[in-house]
C-alpha cells in the first residue's frame, strides 16, 4: 500500500525515468552475466585475469574520468576568459561614462 502511494504521487516524467532506470538495471545485470570469462590484461610489465565485464565498466569508468578532467579544465579556462571579458565591459562602461560627463554642457548662471 506505501508504495502504491509514492507510485501515484510521481509525475509522469519521473515514472518514465524510474522504468527506464529499472530497463537498464537489468540490462547491465544481463551484460555482467553473459560476459563473467576471465580475460588476460596485458599491462607493458604484468598480465593480470580480470572478469571481461569488470575490464569493461572500468574502462568506461575510466573513459569517462578522462574527458571529465579535460572538460573541468575547458570550463575553467572558459569561466576565466568569461571574467576578463565582464572585466573589460565595465571598464568600457566607466570610460564611456566619463566620457559622456565631459561632452555634457554644464548650466552657466
Amino acid at each position: 500500500m506505501y508504495m502504491n502511494n509514492i507510485w501515484r504521487k510521481l509525475s509522469f516524467v519521473e515514472k518514465v525515468k524510474f522504468i527506464l532506470s529499472v530497463i537498464a538495471g537489468i540490462f547491465i545485470v544481463i551484460f555482467a552475466t553473459l560476459n563473467w570469462i576471465d580475460q588476460d590484461i596485458n599491462f607493458i610489465f604484468k598480465t593480470i585475469k580480470v572478469k571481461l565485464s569488470i575490464a569493461i565498466i572500468l574502462s568506461v569508468i575510466s573513459g569517462y574520468l578522462i574527458s571529465f578532467l579535460f572538460y573541468s579544465r575547458k570550463m575553467n579556462s572558459l569561466e576565466n576568459e568569461n571574467e576578463k571579458l565582464k572585466n573589460k565591459i565595465n571598464d568600457l562602461k566607466e570610460d564611456l561614462a566619463e566620457n559622456n560627463e565631459d561632452e555634457i554642457p554644464k548650466d552657466v548662471d
